[in-house]
């Protein structure tokens, strides 16, 4: 059976890196590369591409203000920022979504065993999204602001 995706063994990929670069970037084409005669498998894809496929994945953050505080969470990942005003509350969220995407990815291992897997889509998003870009794609759907009298 064919593959779907272009696949290349390890050896002659690595031999051909330009044409397989070329291919992914320019020619938009995800490569399958693979070793040991199949047993280990890595995608190359362009980053501006996996990007697009996750546009799906919609940050919805919702700000809660009490008092003098303001808070901004992203309930899918469990993420809050905090701060006297909303700016300063968005910038702590961007701030603490980055430590937390870059555990993720230093510990990918163990997070994509746990159930935390499906925060993955979310984090390669974010990841990918230029860093001064990060707090407008945190906010592309309107978030939510509730008041708290506590």
């Amino acid at each position: 059976m064919d593959a779907v995706l272009a696949t290349l063994d390890f050896s002659r990929a690595k031999g051909a890196l330009s044409e397989v670069m070329t291919e992914v970037v320019h020619g938009h084409r995800p490569q399958v590369i693979s070793r040991h005669r199949g047993k280990e498998r890595m995608l190359l894809v362009r980053p501006e591409d996996l990007v697009g496929c996750l546009e799906t994945f919609r940050f919805e953050s919702r700000v809660v203000l009490d008092g003098g505080e303001v808070t901004v969470e992203l309930a899918e990942l469990g993420v809050l920022g905090l701060g006297s005003t909303l700016d300063e509350a968005m910038a702590d969220l961007v701030a603490e979504l980055r430590l937390y995407a870059r555990r993720f990815f230093e510990q990918a291992g163990f997070y994509l065993q746990s159930d935390r897997r499906g925060h993955a889509p979310w984090l390669l998003r974010f990841a990918l999204t230029p860093e001064d870009e990060q707090i407008a794609l945190l906010l592309e759907d309107s978030p939510t602001a509730s008041s708290s009298s506590g």
